[in-house]
């Protein structure tokens, strides 16, 4: 059981994280509704930390046991009111999993939150996690479109493909664990921003910062992470 502790910063991809990224990004929650949808499966296989292949382990929502005896393969989906969360997970035996304790995080109304116990290349268990809010819920006036793409081959810079980075704007994090192929599409109110890149380790990558600058209702935003000429990572963006 010791690699399920075995855990690296960047393998994780933190839950409340990533709704850090669905309240900056999403829109106001419809009026029509005060709940969020959440989708939750079990993708770990155990046989590849060495234990049984069903993996059984329990997950527990504001203290209470929410999900008992969730096994590898289950999905469940279900509607849960807006407010404030924080999930554990702990082998059946009682085992806490610390990297898959999350929270206290505020989840908006209107949200579609996935949430996928999965496994880094390096065995680490992690939680994969993503928000969208639905077109109903995107503001039709006073924002712009903005889509984020990451083009960097981590291989290039002899580095791990995937290339795990964090991408902060204002100084908070808004897209965590963000790899090789990854794309984003949003909108954002119009405004005055500054996007900051980081490995997911928390190395900065200061050729990668962007702006403040303004952007104005109506535009749209696309943003690439590439690389240079001479293979220094940089965000090329541009506005259509």
């Amino acid at each position: 059981m010791k690699k399920l502790f075995s855990l690296k910063n960047w393998t994780i991809i933190g839950v409340a994280a990533v709704l850090m990224f669905v309240t900056a990004f999403s829109a106001q929650p419809a009026k029509a509704s005060s709940n969020f949808n959440l989708e939750v499966a079990h993708l770990i296989n155990g046989n590849k930390l060495g234990v049984d292949r069903e993996l059984p382990v329990n997950v527990f929502v504001n203290g209470q046991l929410a999900i008992p005896d969730f096994r590898f393969g289950d999905k469940i989906e279900t509607s849960l009111s807006a407010g404030w969360y924080t999930i554990e997970v702990y082998l059946t035996d009682g085992t806490p999993l610390p990297s898959m304790t999350v929270g206290p995080v505020n989840i908006p109304a209107g949200v579609d939150v996935s949430i996928k116990a999965r496994l880094a290349n390096d065995g680490t268990p992690y939680l994969q996690v993503k928000g969208v809010a639905s077109e109903a819920q995107m503001p039709s006036d006073g924002t712009f479109d903005v889509t984020v793409r990451h083009s960097v081959n981590g291989t290039s810079l002899g580095l791990p493909k995937a290339l795990p980075v964090n991408v902060y704007i204002n100084g908070g994090m808004a897209i965590p664990g963000f790899e090789f192929g990854d794309k984003i599409e949003t909108s954002l109110r119009a405004g005055t921003y500054t996007i900051t890149v980081m490995l997911a380790d928390g190395t900065p990558l200061p050729s990668m910062t962007l702006g403040p600058v303004e952007i104005e209702a109506g535009a749209d935003l696309i943003i690439n992470a590439k690389l240079s000429a001479d293979k220094t990572p940089i965000l090329f963006a541009r506005v259509k």
